[in-house]
């Protein structure tokens, strides 16, 4: 993330400020325990009261709320915010901005705390049952059009900005399953299933590497430099996805 800084008044200060600007900047993080708590209402009374598991012989469907008035509802109160993904992004750029033992001891006791409320798994589920429902359901054009509208929204939202890679995967997930449903172009599956496999196998390379550093420290930051740099290239490829849409 870029930050605009102080307004110069003479060529000399400006090249001060134009150096200053390349050098890592540290955002203050102020998360409460009443945020933390609002998010953890929010998943348990949005998104995963938006649809139920069913188990079957073959295994469990994940179905969306089919009713016109309660999915509306679902679709309304979905808010990308409360799964505080803004500070947890900007959490990781202050400790690879700066980092000692005592900043890094902070950084894991911080990270873990923001942790105790974690959406991926909730909204992933959202998703893909809604992406179906639009397929089957006999739902208004305009609640369809608001279901694909909140759907590609999400995906959007991580098309820019430092997120973690598994944040961006889900996203991935989204869009193709709004493929599959046919609710955007069936033709984009091919090339979000080879974007999916070459992450995975990205992913598993580094796995290994985190196995050689079971304590985070600062040496072993360029790790998570190395993954972000990997989500923002597939954060660019789902732009150009959108694009096609």
């Amino acid at each position: 993330m870029k930050f605009l800084f102080w307004i110069t008044l003479t060529a000399l200060s400006a090249c001060t400020q134009m150096n200053k600007k390349s050098e890592p900047q540290i955002v203050p993080i102020h998360v409460s325990n009443e945020q933390i708590k609002s998010c953890i209402d929010y998943q348990k009374t949005t998104l995963d009261k938006a649809y139920r598991v069913v188990k079957k012989k073959t295994g469990s469907e994940i179905i969306f709320e089919d009713r016109s008035k309660d999915a509306r509802k679902f679709l309304a109160n979905f808010d990308q915010t409360k799964g505080l993904v803004k500070p947890k992004a900007q959490l990781v750029q202050n400790i690879l901005a700066s980092c000692n033992p005592e900043l890094i001891k902070q950084f894991d006791q911080e990270y873990k705390r923001l942790s105790d409320c974690s959406l991926l798994f909730s909204e992933l589920n959202y998703f893909q049952s809604l992406a179906e429902g639009m397929r089957k359901y006999s739902w208004p054009i305009d609640l369809k059009l608001e279901a694909k509208k909140v759907a590609l929204d999400y995906v959007a939202y991580f098309t820019e900005g430092n997120y973690p890679l598994l944040n961006r995967l889900v996203a991935l997930s989204v869009l193709d399953e709004l493929s599959v449903n046919q609710v955007i172009n069936k033709d984009l599956h091919p090339e979000i299933k080879q974007l999916m496999q070459d992450s995975r196998n990205y992913v598993e390379g580094l796995r290994s590497k985190l196995n050689n550093e079971p304590k985070l420290t600062c040496n072993g930051l360029d790790v998570i430099r190395d993954e972000l740099n990997y989500s923002k290239s597939v954060g660019g490829k789902l732009k150009e996805f959108l694009k096609r849409i």
